[in-house]
């Protein structure tokens, strides 16, 4: 069993848990994260673009549906 001290020796700096061997922590890069942001708008914006083929109103579709379904009234 460690004690303490060597408990804290073997923490990463970086991510702050406990890894054996190499910490394969990065931050994530700019273009990752523009990347991410794009896929999702595209998503979004089928999501829309399917609603009105189907003759919704876009204002009225729900968000937080991968598929387009009418909000609540």
């Amino acid at each position: 069993m460690k004690n303490l001290k060597q408990y804290l020796e073997d923490i990463c700096p970086e991510c702050g848990k406990d890894h054996e061997g190499e910490c394969n922590h990065e931050a994530v890069s700019p273009a990752q994260r523009r990347a991410r942001k794009q896929a999702y708008l595209k998503k979004t914006m089928a999501k829309y673009g399917a609603a009105t083929k189907m003759g919704m109103d876009p204002s009225k579709v729900n968000q937080r549906r991968n598929a387009p379904t009418l909000k609540k009234r």
